[in-house]
């Protein structure tokens, strides 16, 4: 008879039969060999369903057509979330690319694109969402150390994808995939200041930029210790500056959510953000703004980018803005303004962090550019439990569900925590 098995294995050691050390966020073993470290609740089993393409031949499933509708969503659409800071567009070129012939990715792409059309239109959709998320689970624990799916920042990008999956199922642990790329992800040579282009490159910034919505949301520290990582210093595209203020920002978190600052911490983080900041091109602020006001119908302001990483770069701008207001003093932000920013005048802690709050609504909800609102969600987790007045609130909650509609992401917990933090009444 066999043993049951051992609480807290991953499911990567028990198929290698290695001893796991259990550690989170990756063990030991998966640390070591760079894999990823499968932590579901128990080992994935390969679901059958007759009627579904065989997806280890991916241009003959493509040939049935709901998959290459699918596949057209996933290429059309859903690839700009993750291209946000990546000139090369490498999710929307690179992956499709690739996963025309590689089982893992194309499992990865068909998952999530399904999930996606049964959160918005279709609920039919979630037999085959499950099928391939399963099979892709599958080929990702089955990875050996030094495959190059691992080196080449393959199996990072479906990982990418299948958390994004594990989003929109509302899934208890949507954190899940965000801890077995862990491994993957702190491989990359950018945090030793070696940039990474390709698919490498633009997995690594999604990964942290997940990371950083995480850790909004729970108020804890990143799973990747950015300490000794040194900043950008060349910007060669605009998305270059979106992926500095995001290790700028993922810095910031590390240093506040860990509580153990001290006044030149914050002195260090300050000159970073003018050093940043006075670096942005003038193109990257908003071309058109209107100020919202309480007493019309434009509660948020309205604020116009050239680019929707224009609109990601104010977004993570503020909300290092609000930690560093949190944690020091209004006062400290003198000279932290720019980027077209409302005046920095003489107000309260409250004050400023209401604006900031309003302001990340507004950059979310002018021309909801999907790319934007699904990268926004930890900014207003974070910042949106400042804003103080009702009308404002109750505007913030009628965009956010008109969100999940159209992008369908679960919105429900975001709404719930933010209604507790206002005082307001539960549904």
């Amino acid at each position: 008879m066999p043993r049951p098995a051992k609480k807290g294995i991953c499911n990567t050691c028990r198929r290698r039969k290695l001893k796991c050390n259990q550690a989170l966020p990756i063990c030991g073993q998966c640390t070591t060999s760079g894999l990823y470290c499968d932590r579901s609740d128990k080992p994935t089993r390969f679901i059958l369903h007759q009627e579904l393409p065989n997806p280890d031949s991916p241009r003959t499933a493509l040939q049935d057509q709901n998959i290459a509708r699918l596949f057209h969503s996933y290429t059309s659409n859903i690839s700009e979330w993750y291209d946000l800071s990546d000139s090369a567009c490498s999710f929307g070129l690179e992956v499709p690319s690739i996963a025309l012939d590689e089982p893992l990715l194309f499992c990865a792409v068909i998952a999530l694109s399904s999930m996606h059309a049964c959160k918005t239109s279709a609920p039919s959709f979630r037999k085959v969402a499950e099928f391939y998320h399963h099979r892709c689970v599958q080929f990702l624990i089955a990875l050996d150390a030094g495959d190059e799916l691992i080196s080449r920042g393959v199996a990072l990008a479906a990982t990418c994808l299948l958390r994004s999956y594990e989003i929109l199922d509302g899934d208890v642990d949507p954190n899940m995939h965000l801890r077995g790329a862990y491994s993957m992800a702190s491989l990359h040579d950018v945090l030793s200041g070696i940039p990474q282009a390709g698919l490498l490159g633009a997995g690594f910034w999604n990964y942290l930029r997940e990371d950083i919505t995480f850790s909004l949301f729970e108020e804890c520290p990143l799973k990747m210790n950015l300490e000794s990582t040194p900043l950008m210093i060349q910007h060669t595209s605009d998305q270059d500056y979106l992926n500095s203020i995001t290790l700028i920002l993922g810095k910031i978190i590390n240093i506040s959510f860990k509580q153990d600052t001290d006044g030149r911490q914050w002195d260090y983080i300050k000159e970073d953000l003018k050093s940043w900041r006075n670096s942005c091109p003038r193109h990257m602020k908003p071309y058109s703004r209107l100020q919202g006001e309480i007493t019309t119908s434009h509660l948020f302001p309205a604020i116009w980018f050239l680019q929707p990483c224009h609109a990601a770069i104010l977004h993570y701008y503020l909300v290092a803005m609000t930690i560093v207001c949190i944690y020091t003093s209004p006062k400290s932000l003198e000279g932290l303004g720019g980027l077209d920013l409302p005046e920095l005048e003489s107000q309260s802690k409250e004050q400023f962090l209401e604006n900031f709050a309003l302001e990340i609504c507004g950059v979310a909800f002018t021309a909801k550019v999907p790319s934007v609102l699904v990268n926004a969600f930890g900014p207003i987790a974070f910042c949106a439990r400042f804003i103080k007045a009702e009308a404002s609130q109750q505007e913030l909650i009628r965009q956010l569900l008109a969100c999940k509609s159209t992008i369908g992401w679960p919105v429900e917990r975001l709404i719930g925590d933010l209604k507790t933090s206002w005082g307001m009444d539960q549904e």
